[in-house]
């Protein structure tokens, strides 16, 4: 008798499980070769976990005890009893590089640091504005104070603030004002700046409503920069259906990736996936070879910068 259960990935491997299960007077011939089935199947997951190699035991703990979610693609080759002893012999589907990643040690969040803030000025503008944008990204944790500290080069920011009066309007009444918003730091990511115009019944409210505008635009210039994780660059990823099998699979099989989601596509069609976790681009670069994708290949190229990764589907 032969019966296949769950779904058959692609990329899974074929394991070998027997198992056992006495015949008595409290369990019948019936339960004992359900009992011999589950043992037959826990086996062959234990020849699935010997293969992948040596692995903590607490994590080894998690996976047998979830062995029924572990086994689900299975046949059985053989089942029976000959009155004291049921026995049962099965093939299993376990996909290797799932449990692999399931077997690794759970890495710690890898934090990156905010940049500092070491200095802030203000031109033309209310008087405490420049240090009231200054405390609400401090709060937000987009900077970190270092002003009086000892500061890295690479990590030091300059906060700096300008606002004019453009001048009144006669219909309808007001006054329109311009503010600009610099953020300066070493090299091109470490700079963030926006221009706003703002217009109001009188000069401050204008100036206001223009600082406003600028700041949320450089803010969220600097909520991409400082977010963690990488970027994988994905060129020929049509049809949407196969990105989301890339997704699926590097969150499964990719140690380190904690979680995979479409972040934008790029003016050449490509797509990037926003992959969270400890990865460096070398490591996301080195492990995507390991990565099957159902119905399409995926290429690992080139590292094209500190955290960015580009792949092509074919």
């Amino acid at each position: 008798m032969a019966a296949v259960l769950g779904g058959l990935p692609a990329w899974a491997a074929p394991f070998a499980g027997t198992g056992h299960a006495p015949i008595s007077e409290k369990v019948d011939s019936l339960k004992a070769r359900g009992q011999a089935l589950e043992r037959a199947r826990r086996a062959a997951l234990e020849a699935a976990l010997e293969q992948v190699g040596p692995a903590d035991a607490v994590q080894r703990k998690k996976i047998m005890d979830a062995a029924a979610v572990w086994t689900r693609a299975y046949r059985v080759l053989q089942q029976g009893d000959d009155g004291a002893t049921a026995t049962a012999v099965v093939s299993v589907e376990i996909d290797t590089g799932r449990l692999s990643k399931a077997l690794a040690l759970p890495a710690a969040p890898v934090t990156k640091e905010a940049p500092a803030l070491v200095a802030v000025r203000g031109e033309g503008c209310a008087e405490g504005a420049a240090e009231a944008v200054a405390q609400r990204w401090i709060k937000a944790g987009l900077l970190r104070d270092g002003r009086g500290g000892t500061i890295s080069a690479g990590s030091a920011r300059t906060l700096e603030l300008r606002c004019r009066e453009l001048g009144a309007v006669a219909y309808p009444r007001g006054v329109v004002a311009e503010a600009a918003v610099v953020l300066r730091g070493e090299g091109r990511d470490g700079a963030a700046s926006a221009t706003a115009t703002g217009f109001a019944p009188d000069a401050a409210a204008a100036a206001a409503a223009a600082l406003e505008s600028a700041t949320n635009q450089v803010s969220s210039s600097m909520s991409v920069q400082t977010a963690s994780g990488l970027r994988l660059r994905l060129t020929t990823p049509w049809p949407a259906a196969r990105v989301r099998r890339v997704e699926r699979a590097i969150a499964e099989s990719v140690i380190g990736a904690q979680a995979v989601k479409v972040a934008g596509v790029g003016g050449d069609g490509s797509v990037i996936l926003k992959i969270d976790g400890p990865l460096s681009a070398a490591d996301l670069q080195e492990r995507l070879a390991a990565v099957q994708v159902p119905g399409a290949t995926l290429v690992a190229l080139e590292v094209e910068g500190p955290d960015v990764v580009h792949a092509r589907l074919q």
